[in-house]
């Protein structure tokens, strides 16, 4: 049997999970926030004539909206949980911020592409109301998200890992100058 420090259900990722949920559900909040002022913001510039189709998707105001105001919630949960959900994530080496954020960016565009997505189809597409779909599409991103992100980005093993890297490259450009 896995203590509870041991296995991917573990206590520590479920509290680190909780964390993430909370930050998810306050961007869920803002991004919510957002795209209403962004829809009207829109809804009175040349936007609101937007209405293009590609394929099975449909491009309008409420997917641009949707987009903008996601671009800044991303910033937002970055930020949030580097310093609430994963602080403790390899404190004893702290990481190179600019280097999680790419990972988080990638990790992010992962979770933007399923957001997008399920966006297009169920609002441009299939017509369901935006927030609704929105709100599908968020917590589904927001599951992938934590997953990634708990495995690759904030994963001490890993940090540790590229610590050691580090600490081998410094000490071979230490041997070259040597010589």
């Amino acid at each position: 049997m896995e203590s509870s420090e041991e296995g991917f259900f573990s206590s520590q990722r479920g509290k680190r999970f909780a964390k993430f949920f909370i930050i998810g559900t306050i961007g869920y909040g803002l991004n919510f926030l957002l795209l209403y002022l962004f829809n009207l913001l829109l809804g009175i510039t040349i936007v609101k004539d937007v209405d293009v189709s590609f394929w099975i998707f449909a491009i309008n105001q409420g997917v641009i909206a949707s987009l903008l105001s996601m671009a800044i919630v991303f910033v937002f949960t970055f930020v949030m949980n580097k310093f609430w959900t994963f602080r403790g994530q390899g404190s004893e080496f702290q990481p190179n911020t600019l280097f999680q954020f790419f990972q988080f960016t990638l990790i992010g565009l992962v979770g933007y592409a399923i957001y997008t997505g399920i966006m297009m189809i169920l609002h441009g597409s299939l017509l369901w109301n935006e927030y609704l779909a929105m709100t599908i599409a968020f917590y589904t991103g927001l599951i992938n998200n934590f997953v990634w992100n708990d495995i690759w980005t904030f994963n001490p093993k890993l940090i540790e890992k590229r610590k050691q890297k580090r600490k081998k490259d410094e000490q071979v450009e230490i041997e070259e100058l040597k010589v």
